[in-house]
């Protein structure tokens, strides 16, 4: 993910702070079992050390990644719908009962023209292709891209009621107009939070604004976007740490909190930095 990703010269730690916030859409009551799923966005995790005689599972497969984590960003899903028999195979490889695919919705719904009632046939037509991942199938994201302004709201709003429900999904805003009037923003929540919606926390940082802390039902869903190599990435997961914390004492029920990380050479650390600190 390259969206707001940018050199980290001049920048400190009071960029990367992230403002208690009040949210009135949690249960307000302690989650004393709450769900956690670290995730990458790709299944081809170690992928360079896959030898041609290597035990089952190898390495940048699926069944080796689902070993190493509970969750996936299933980006493949925004390319191109796939078959169920395609649906079936990944699920039935996975032998964790708890791990989730999260698909991003296919572009033709959210990236091709604006998000409106258009595309309610083909978003059906997703919906139900996703079936076939039962019981791992996890929150869905639908991202709404840069060119997509807030004069689009009440067109993706109507959009949503239009699903079936109830139906497990978040949204991720991009253009910097959805933040920049908080009285919309905060109307936006409420009409996503009467919808059962949730709202993608994107955390990159060059976009601190999409980086909003504003929950509108009782998932968390975030993108992390990172070098992995930098003091200051660690920093900024020591204070998602508090945040969730806090989160999870208001009634957060789950967090999906998935990693971009560009460096490849220090991914397996940074990595295990975020799974220690990271744990509920």
């Amino acid at each position: 993910m390259e969206f707001g990703m940018i050199p980290y010269d001049g920048l400190t730690k009071e960029d990367f702070g992230l403002p208690d916030m009040e949210q009135p859409y949690l249960p307000g009551n302690k989650n004393n079992a709450p769900l956690f799923y670290l995730g990458l966005s790709k299944w081809t995790y170690k992928e360079e050390e896959k030898k041609k005689h290597s035990p089952y599972p190898q390495p940048g497969s699926l069944p080796f990644y689902a070993n190493h984590f509970h969750a996936v960003e299933l980006n493949a899903t925004h390319y191109e719908i796939p078959t169920a028999d395609k649906i079936t195979k990944w699920r039935q490889t996975i032998e964790e009962s708890n791990f989730q695919f999260c698909p991003k919705w296919y572009k033709g719904i959210s990236h091709a023209g604006k998000v409106d009632l258009h595309k309610t046939g083909l978003a059906k037509q997703f919906l139900q292709s996703m079936e076939p991942f039962k019981e791992k199938l996890g929150t869905g994201f639908l991202q709404v891209p840069d060119q997509s302004p807030v004069e689009d709201a009440e067109d993706l709003l109507r959009f949503l009621r239009s699903l079936p429900a109830p139906l497990d999904l978040s949204i991720e805003l991009r253009n910097a107009g959805w933040f920049a009037d908080q009285a919309r923003f905060s109307s936006l929540v409420k009409s996503l939070n009467s919808l059962g919606k949730g709202l993608v926390i994107t955390d990159s940082p060059g976009r601190r604004d999409a980086v909003h802390m504003q929950l509108s039902n009782a998932t968390a869903f975030i993108r992390f976007n990172a070098q992995g190599d930098h003091e200051l990435d660690l920093f900024r997961i020591d204070e998602w740490k508090k945040t969730l914390r806090s989160w999870y004492r208001q009634g957060l029920e789950k967090c999906y909190f998935f990693l971009h990380i560009h460096s490849r050479e220090f991914e397996d650390d940074f990595i295990s930095y975020a799974r220690h600190e990271l744990t509920f």
